[in-house]
């Protein structure tokens, strides 16, 4: 009876060494053979952009994955690279994974060295400095270099970007570029590349929405400046046509736009405005100055443009915002000032 126990114990043992056996192998084989996809919902939805540094271990790197969701198991990663000896061959620089990559194709993206096309999100209303300060923020160019770049008229080794808008009084292509989310590789980036691309994403805009340099009444730097101004001085696409419209005649008759986003864009600042601020002797400042200012303010939305373009005809000629930002219109002086003391009490 006793044998007959311990033979059966022993048989015992060997089954429950053979059923963690296998399981180790099967465990082996998924996370080896069969790696596991990401899981998330809405799979292949996933953008992450992801950088090795210079000198950065695999091991470093595939924590780092399994920390942000790329991989299930950073060991796997580890050593599924190690079996094929390609753990020495990940080199720095920048990746993007979109989920759902099982390890192999993990790593063949680490290997490939497929450099990360980014997007960079440039608002509508965004001046060159504005938009010189999110590039810098990103770590893509240093301070000043785009808006420097943009003011001298995007020239370098003598070549001229943007040549469709010759007719600008300055150099300067602030307003000409147009607001829009780009991609680019951080790699190879250049303010160079992003300005010609702006311009030409500008060029095509003003021609789905009509313009023509040969009929039109009007340049286009004139259509861009009155397009910048009424981007920042109205929000509403709706009324934007209507403000368009006014600018346009006050122009015409020779008055003074009284415009405070000329103003704002002189002093660097949109805070509430001081007399000593109304009185700044700029030519940007549309309260002492007739016509149009020097270059446009911004980078215009398609809505300004096209508002610029085709403006709807009213019989106003002012008009004030209150505290909520909603505008108001006056066909007379009269009406305005009654505006202005109902309004925001002057």
């Amino acid at each position: 009876m006793d044998a007959l126990r311990k033979f059966i114990l022993s048989l015992s043992g060997i089954f429950v060494i053979g059923v963690i056996s296998l399981a180790v192998i099967f465990v082996y084989k998924q996370l080896i053979y069969f790696p596991k996809t990401l899981e998330i919902s809405g799979v292949n939805t996933l953008t992450v952009n992801f950088v090795i540094e210079s000198g950065e271990s695999i091991k470093s790197v595939a924590s780092r994955l399994q920390e942000i969701g790329v991989v299930t198991d950073g060991w796997a990663l580890t050593n599924y690279l190690a079996k094929k000896d390609l753990d020495t061959q990940v080199e720095a620089g920048h990746f993007q994974f979109h989920g759902g990559e099982k390890i192999p194709e993990v790593a063949q993206i680490l290997l490939a060295g497929e450099a990360a096309q980014i997007p960079v999100t440039i608002l509508e209303g965004w001046n060159s400095d504005q938009i010189d300060a999110k590039l810098t923020e990103m770590g893509l160019i240093q301070p000043n270099d785009f808006s420097i770049f943009v003011r001298e008229g995007g020239s370098t080794a003598g070549n001229e970007l943007g040549g469709w808008a010759t007719d600008r009084p300055v150099a300067s292509l602030e307003g000409y570029l147009f607001p829009a989310t780009y991609k680019i590789d951080p790699t190879k980036f250049s303010v160079e590349d992003l300005v010609s691309r702006m311009l030409a994403a500008m060029n095509r805009n003003l021609n789905e929405l009509g313009f023509d340099s040969e009929s039109s009444p009007k340049t286009l730097h004139e259509i861009l400046t009155v397009a910048s101004i009424v981007e920042l001085e109205e929000n509403s696409a709706e009324n934007r046509p209507k403000v368009a419209d006014i600018l346009w005649r006050r122009l015409q008759e020779g008055m003074g736009l009284y415009a405070d986003a000329t103003l704002f864009y002189a002093l660097g600042h949109r805070e509430n405005l001081t007399a000593e601020d109304l009185a700044t002797e700029s030519p940007y400042n549309t309260r002492i100055n007739r016509g149009l200012p020097p270059t446009p303010i911004c980078s215009p939305s398609r809505s300004s443009i096209a508002a610029a373009l085709h403006p709807e005809l009213n019989d106003y000629w002012y008009y004030l915002h209150d505290s909520k930002g909603q505008i108001h219109f006056a066909r007379t002086l009269t009406e305005h000032n009654v505006n202005k003391a109902e309004f925001i009490g002057q």
